[in-house]
């Protein structure tokens, strides 16, 4: 698993990459990263995983924790590597309005 901080994240995310938000979702109601998707940790270890597409996988969460945990489980189960965004959505809040919703 690759790891990237949320400021890099940033300056490389285009139509070619994806982001899911690992959250629950009271968390993701609350604030997330704009254009993120949601799958819940808690669902991913019931074995519930979204659909692998053609696109660069990046994972998220708070703070960079359960999106460690959700990209090895992706990997396990055989996607492509998936990169975990380390500081997580409090980084991306630290970056400012324009990065969260």
């Amino acid at each position: 698993m690759k790891r990237l901080t949320y400021k890099d994240f940033s300056e490389i995310r285009n139509d070619q990459t994806r982001l899911i938000d690992v959250r629950e979702a009271d968390e993701y109601r609350a604030v997330h990263v704009k254009g993120a998707e949601l799958w819940p940790l808690s669902r991913i270890q019931e074995g519930a995983l979204p659909e692998e597409d053609e696109r660069e996988t990046f994972v998220i969460c708070r703070s960079g924790a359960r999106s460690a945990v959700a990209a090895s489980i992706f990997e396990r189960m055989g996607w492509r590597e998936c990169t975990n965004i380390e500081g997580g959505t409090l980084a991306a809040q630290e970056m400012g309005a324009d990065h969260v919703e």
